[in-house]
């Protein structure tokens, strides 16, 4: 009975001296048993085995460490989509399709510019303007009406270097010029061109109806219409008397090979004339050669 008092003494004892905190630390693991199974399960997803006294160390990597990772990770993507897909898909956009798309556009409106407005070959739709129907039914040289129309391109005559065209400037009269005038207006005439005076110079003019010089260059020619005969040089119609050649307005139905510098193509209901000046030339072919006939217009 003694010896048995002295045995529970003695556990007694021993209990007193038993850390509290050691008691605390295995009742916990032992009562833990769910938690412990939370520690596996997170030193599995760490790759480690299961210890209970690693939980602290592997809580540490899954809270703070993959956390890190998760932000790395998440700012790493962000800036990838952001830089990458999203810049490069904007840029892409910009660039190639917004870009694209202008450049398609001023193609276009260029297109539209350039067939409605612009002129082609230097053609210019007139609508204004119709052919006279009374002096086509005429009789030109014994022929009823005029030619029928044949299109051909209108290849300017050049006569050589002392011949310009109407608006040709020049900043000193040249010495062979001589004044010539006619209702008041005084102009310079040198080898069938008329020149006036402006600010700096001088500028070629169309020939003045009614003036009259004393020559005309060798290249003029002699243009036979309704028994009246003409002389033409540059564009422009004479007429001979004991004076010299005094300049006229085109005869309708006159025939000529050649029209000068500085003309342009019209087309008039269809057909392209020739216009110098204010005169109509209608091209025609006569016995294989390109040629033009004056017509009156309205």
């Amino acid at each position: 009975m003694k010896r048995n008092i002295y045995i529970l003494s003695l556990i007694a004892i021993l209990l007193l001296f038993v850390s509290p905190d050691l008691i605390a630390q295995r009742m916990g693991h032992g009562g833990g048993g769910g938690r412990g199974g939370g520690g596996m399960n997170r030193s599995s997803i760490n790759g480690g085995s299961f210890q209970s006294r690693d939980r602290p160390s592997s809580s540490n990597m899954s809270g703070s460490s993959y956390k890190s990772n998760s932000n790395i990770n998440r700012n790493n993507a962000s800036s990838s989509y952001n830089k990458g897909n999203y810049n490069n898909a904007s840029n892409s956009y910009n660039k190639g399709n917004y870009n694209k798309s202008n450049i398609n556009n001023n193609n276009i409106n260029s297109n539209n510019r350039n067939y409605n407005n612009v002129n082609v070959n230097n053609v210019n739709v007139n609508r204004n303007v119709t052919v006279n129907a009374h002096y086509s039914s005429g009789y030109y040289n014994g022929y009823h009406g005029y030619h029928p129309y044949y299109y051909h391109p209108y290849t300017p005559y050049h006569y050589g270097a002392y011949w310009h065209p109407v608006g040709f400037f020049m900043a000193a009269m040249v010495t062979t010029a001589v004044m010539v005038s006619v209702a008041n207006q005084s102009y310079y005439y040198n080898q069938g061109v008329y020149y006036t005076q402006v600010s700096g110079g001088y500028t070629v003019v169309p020939a003045p109806v009614n003036v009259t010089v004393v020559s005309l260059p060798n290249d003029m020619v002699a243009v036979k219409n309704n028994d009246v005969t003409y002389y033409y040089f540059g564009g422009t119609f004479y007429t001979k008397s004991s004076k010299g050649y005094t300049v006229v307005v085109a005869p309708i139905g006159a025939i000529v090979s050649t029209i000068p510098e500085g003309a342009t193509e019209q087309e008039i209901d269809g057909q392209k004339y020739v216009v110098y000046n204010n005169t109509y030339f209608q091209p025609f072919l006569q016995n294989g050669q390109n040629m033009y006939q004056i017509v009156a217009m309205d």
